[in-house]
């Protein structure tokens, strides 16, 4: 009986001693993750630039009212300050924004192109929180996607704007309204459009006399 209580006191030690080695091990860890991430930071904070050009003064009349774009550009412009955190809690505040960009795009933009380009920025901002919310940060992937980011928000800016000027393109003078004509006339009875027919007398006349050139002669009655 002794000699039991001696084993089982030796192992219940053995299992502590382990458990306190457990959490040491893993407490250092943290503190080795937390001291490179320091040192990351200020990396970090000179390269976090979403350097966006500015819209054109058409694209900003047709997205005046898209609350959505605003806020979502308001918190790019905003840099976080301060631990790691912060960093992380922009991230997940740009995931959020992005995903609502799909809410309420203006008609005029409402297109294919334009909502493959978001889904894009979407993308981009997810991997961003993904790779600032490992342990030890990712610092060469979070500073490459800041930079693609920034590429796919020009894109984005640059379809507005090709949106807009194929919008303006005129058509030749008169050739819209030639067309409806057409268009109507067509739909209503394709079989009777007029078709140019010659008059008895010159058919005569071209047969006997040919047709002649550059002379204009005046039908008698």
């Amino acid at each position: 009986m002794k000699y039991l209580k001696f084993i089982i006191l030796s192992g219940l030690s053995l299992l502590l001693f382990s458990c306190q080695d457990e959490e040491s091990q893993r407490l250092a860890e943290t503190q080795k993750a937390a001291k490179v991430n320091d040192s990351i930071l200020k990396n970090l904070g000179n390269n976090w630039e979403f350097n966006v050009p500015p819209m054109s003064t058409k694209a900003n009349v047709q997205l005046q009212n898209w609350s959505e774009w605003e806020q979502f550009r308001s918190e790019l412009s905003q840099k976080p300050t301060g631990a790691i955190t912060a960093y992380r809690q922009k991230a997940k505040n740009l995931v959020t924004k992005a995903d609502q960009l799909f809410t309420n795009i203006p008609p005029f933009f409402d297109k294919p192109q334009v909502r493959s380009r978001i889904s894009v920025l979407v993308t981009k901002t997810k991997m961003l929180y993904t790779y600032l919310n490992i342990e030890v940060v990712q610092e060469q992937k979070v500073i490459g996607l800041i930079k693609e980011i920034t590429r796919e928000l020009t894109s984005l800016q640059n379809q507005f704007d090709e949106l807009i000027r194929k919008s303006e393109i005129q058509k030749e003078v008169g050739e819209e309204e030639m067309l409806r004509a057409l268009d109507t006339t067509r739909m209503a009875n394709p079989d009777a459009m007029p078709q140019p027919q010659a008059t008895p007398q010159r058919v005569e006349r071209q047969r006997i006399f040919g047709t002649p050139k550059n002379i204009t002669t005046p039908e008698r009655e």
